[in-house]
């Protein structure tokens, strides 16, 4: 069975919805009281837009500041805004998403000219089983069990063995069964 390939955006094609999506962010009450709107971006749409290596890609991976005042509120309208766009030109939603955000938006530090940021857990822990596949310190064990539980409490449950193996694209590498077993049972012994 043949799967649908995605739309790949040209520069054009980017250019011509980050436009609309221009256009509905001057719209939004909320969004217009942070204006510009400031989005971090890395991957394919460097390469096309900036780089010129690539003719296309299939979406805009971005972060957003996340010490933006109501952050909630802004991504939530930020979010209705990338789905007005994607209905207009009948694209996908995920044609500029979130995805490489990684802040887990925990203040591990502050002062008066000093934020310091958790990175998201999922990519905290993605190195940390990297480390385990090729050093094996406790330590390392240790700090991946930790994270385990953090992030098993805000699901509300286990995290599925697959998906923590889809991290190889966070750590460029794979993220072997015996590792996630190592891990495991140093959860266990908790």
């Amino acid at each position: 069975m043949a799967t649908e390939q995605p739309f790949r955006f040209t520069a054009d094609d980017f250019a011509e919805a980050l436009a609309d999506l221009d256009g509905e962010i001057g719209k939004s009450r909320n969004l217009g009281k942070i204006v510009p709107v400031r989005l971090l971006s890395a991957g394919g749409f460097v390469a096309v837009s900036h780089l010129g290596n690539r003719s296309a890609t299939e979406d805009i991976d971005y972060i957003i500041d996340p010490n933006i005042e109501n952050l909630g509120k802004i991504k939530e309208k930020l979010q209705k805004a990338i789905r007005t766009v994607a209905d207009k030109r009948k694209i996908s939603e995920e044609w500029i998403n979130a995805h490489m955000e990684v802040f887990a938006q925990v203040i591990l530090w502050h002062g008066k000219n000093l934020v310091i940021y958790a990175v998201k857990w999922e990519w905290s822990l993605a190195r940390k089983l990297k480390r385990i596949g090729s050093e094996r310190r406790e330590i390392d064990i240790n700090d991946a069990v930790a994270i385990l539980k953090i992030m098993m409490d805000q699901k509300g449950g286990p995290l599925e063995r697959e998906m923590m193996k889809g991290w190889n694209t966070i750590v460029h590498t794979s993220i072997e069964d015996s590792v996630l077993d190592i891990v495991a049972a140093g959860f266990s012994a908790k």
